[in-house]
């Protein structure tokens, strides 16, 4: 039988190239389901995986910009809180497991900056933060501000006869005595805004340790936080706290109504609170790398800078195309007096050692 008669033969000739279309389909069936398989591990281990922030800011903010951020994202953040001094001792060493620092002076982050803990990024927004209040190459930006003054308890400053204190000088009255909260600025950046003030506005390292051992006569108690003296003036331990005005507001709004805010007419400090990528996490993960800069551009957003009005925390915002809260603003015939950032931040080891020896001896 020849092969155009034979069935058999006939079904052989066609069945050759279909047996290899579907060994091929077979091939590619399996090749799409082990992809498949690769990129759901890879989403899932994405949406398994946190963010871990490093936070200098006071704990209700803190919360609620991880909150909102998860909110805006699905990305989950783990939110650890550490004053600002600490924070830059604990990203300094070797091993430390954090994406973001977020919180706390400037000063502090030129530090860091000088030391390489850093990577550079310039988020979304950056251009509209004034250039003192970022660094230039994008290795921290500023997200916040916060102005040095005092938060006074009208009944307490009543019975010991003192007035709602307008200058530095006020605070050196004996009367004042055990009735003033600081922060330390051994623990606190809040502390060394305090500290650094001194020295600028006195135009030199010994007067401000002059005037800072005076007033050490007056002190109650320093704290390991900024935010912590508005608490003690809170509670009516003592007068006056010296504290960035925004702790003092919102003592005000959650019910406080004999606090009030004052700022000193020979000038004072100013706080930029910045936020950074860790060094490390451009090498963790691609997603780790990613899901940091999508925190940044968060924070610098419109929504990020509004922040804190749930937790009666608000700031006043970096960026200066952005509306703010009045109260939180400098009055306009008060001035800011700081040391340049790059001597502030050089000389921040120095000036808090010398704290320590020559006011708290």
């Amino acid at each position: 039988m020849s092969a155009a008669a034979d069935p058999l033969g006939r079904v052989g000739r066609r069945d050759g190239p279909a047996r290899r279309w579907r060994t091929r389909l077979a091939g590619l069936l399996i090749l799409i389901t082990v992809v498949g398989w690769a990129v759901v591990g890879v989403v899932g281990n994405a949406r398994g995986s946190q963010l871990s922030v490093l936070c200098s800011s006071i704990d209700d903010i803190c919360q609620e910009w991880a909150d909102a951020f998860t909110a805006e994202t699905g990305i989950r953040v783990t939110m650890t809180r550490r004053s600002a001094g600490e924070a830059l001792t604990l990203i300094s060493q070797p091993g430390h497991h954090f994406d973001v620092w977020h919180g706390g002076p400037s000063e502090a982050y030129a530090t860091g900056t000088s030391r390489g803990l850093f990577v550079a990024y310039r988020p979304r927004g950056w251009s509209q933060v004034p250039a003192f209040a970022r660094d230039k190459e994008g290795y921290w930006t500023g997200t916040y501000q916060g102005i040095l003054g005092f938060c006074s308890d009208r009944s307490v400053l009543a019975r010991n006869g003192l007035p709602v204190p307008m200058s530095w000088q006020d605070l050196l009255n004996p009367r004042y005595r055990g009735l003033i909260s600081a922060p330390n600025p051994m623990f606190s950046g809040t502390g060394y805004t305090m500290v650094e003030t001194q020295v600028a506005r006195l135009g030199g390292e010994q007067a401000g340790m002059d005037w800072l051992r005076r007033l050490n006569s007056n002190v109650l108690q320093y704290t390991s936080s900024g935010l912590a003296p508005s608490g003690v003036v809170a509670r009516g331990e003592v007068a006056t706290a010296i504290t960035f005005t925004q702790h003092c507001v919102k003592q005000i709004e959650q019910g406080h109504r004999d606090l009030v805010v004052s700022y000193p007419r020979e000038g004072t400090g100013r706080e930029i609170g910045a936020v950074a990528i860790l060094r490390g996490t451009d090498h963790r993960s691609a997603w780790h790398l990613a899901a940091a800069r999508r925190y940044e551009d968060f924070i610098l957003s419109a929504k990020g800078q509004e922040l804190g009005g749930r937790t009666h925390s608000r700031q006043l915002p970096a960026r200066a195309d952005l509306p703010s809260d009045q109260r939180l603003r400098l009055p306009a015939d008060r001035r800011i007096v700081t040391l340049p950032l790059a001597e502030g931040a050089q000389r921040r080891e120095h000036l808090t050692e010398q704290f320590r020896e020559q006011v708290l001896g």
